[in-house]
């Protein structure tokens, strides 16, 4: 298909997809506030389609929940009950009990969510886990970030599947802390998003490659392959740096939906042009213009949490630093790899243009899947 045709079919699903309401499925949050007396005020928030699947999947537990004595003390019509049968708040090992509220329909950024209300009363200021029991059943993809508020200060965590409880000491926080924790969620949040990593490769595959009487020959040395790695790094670091600055500072701000979907546009694209090359000489310029885009991406993160502006300031540093551990793991794993085999008969066939087919193929799926919010992808 002529390039022409496929830049234009983008553009059109672009175009389509900016009337669409934003949501990005899969991450749902607790905010907490401890008050004087030991008093702890809490609110679990969630997209209408989580919620829907939450409370399919969890009604054995819901049922355990109000049959069993001492756990918890719940209203039996609350429709709230249900949907957080799954949480457990505990100190020195025991369960703390908490009372939920009925459910409200609640708006943040023009967005329409559910908020369920729940208050606890902590006996000691030991420190406080949160458990999730058996949560990650309904989509294992799933993430809960905590945001604890004390006393104007902020603490936050983030519960996986792989790590599905968080325990918070209820003295002052420390910037040491809060630099690990941000360092750390950088660090999984490239490794656990495909659709950068995928983008990133992109744009590897033919850095050991150059662009002479059209078609592609193997760079003769390592220090030619090493620049134009370092150049496509160095842009893409840049770029996204400057818009999830921008992004999570409040100074500009996108619909999620339309920024998840240009995302996938952009590894369209980088893929397709290791096809059929229109940017040939100049790939960190393309790492630079999309890595734009991939930096409102990465503000997403920052902005679920509401961080207090100290907060926001560790987390921003912590967070980038995070980000560019991770993604120069990624290429420390894949350059040495792909230079070695430039020169191989089966790089080009094999791992540069079918390796970019099945890539393009990939990300159009996403493409499609996000602009129209059909959820088919199964990562």
């Amino acid at each position: 298909m002529n390039s022409k045709y496929i830049l234009f079919l983008v553009g059109l699903c672009l175009l389509c997809g900016l009337h669409l309401s934003a949501h990005q499925p899969g991450n749902s949050s607790l905010s907490l506030r401890l008050l004087d007396g030991g008093v702890l005020e809490g609110e679990y928030h969630v997209a209408d389609v989580d919620f829907e699947s939450i409370n399919l999947m969890l009604e054995d537990q819901f049922r355990y929940a109000m049959t069993s004595s001492g756990t918890r003390e719940f209203d039996a019509n609350a429709d709230g009950v249900r949907a957080l049968a799954f949480l457990e708040l505990l100190q020195a090992g025991q369960p703390v009990m908490f009372a939920t509220a009925l459910p409200q329909r609640v708006e943040t950024d023009g967005n329409l969510h559910t908020m369920i209300p729940f208050k606890a009363i902590l006996p000691s200021e030991d420190p406080l886990e949160i458990r999730l029991r058996n949560f990650f059943r309904f989509d294992p993809q799933h993430r809960v970030v905590i945001n604890l508020d004390q006393d104007g200060d902020q603490k936050v965590g983030l519960m996986t599947q792989d790590n599905p409880s968080w325990t918070v000491s209820l003295e002052e926080p420390g910037a040491l802390h809060q630099f690990v924790v941000f360092t750390w969620e950088g660090v999984f949040h490239i490794w656990i998003g495909i659709d950068h990593i995928l983008f990133l490769i992109a744009l590897l595959l033919p850095s050991v490659l150059r662009f002479q009487d059209n078609k592609w020959i193997p760079v003769s040395n390592f220090h030619d392959a090493f620049i134009n790695v370092l150049k496509i790094v160095t842009a893409f670091t840049i770029a996204h740096s400057i818009t999830l600055s921008l992004a999570a500072l409040h100074i500009i701000s996108l619909p999620s939906r339309f920024v998840e979907s240009v995302i996938a546009v952009s590894v369209v694209l980088a893929a397709l042009n290791n096809l059929y090359p229109l940017v040939s000489k100049r790939a960190w310029m393309v790492a630079f213009g999309f890595g734009l885009i991939h930096g409102f991406g990465f503000a997403n993160v920052l902005a679920d949490l509401a961080l207090s502006t100290n907060t926001l300031a560790i987390a921003l540093l912590s967070f980038n630093v995070g980000v560019e551990m991770g993604q120069l793991a990624i290429v420390a794993v894949v350059f040495p790899v792909i230079f070695f085999l430039r020169d191989h008969r089966i790089y080009q066939p094999l791992k540069l243009r079918a390796g970019s087919t099945v890539i393009a193929a990939i990300a159009l799926g996403w493409m499609v899947d996000r602009i129209f919010g059909l959820e088919m992808m199964p990562f």
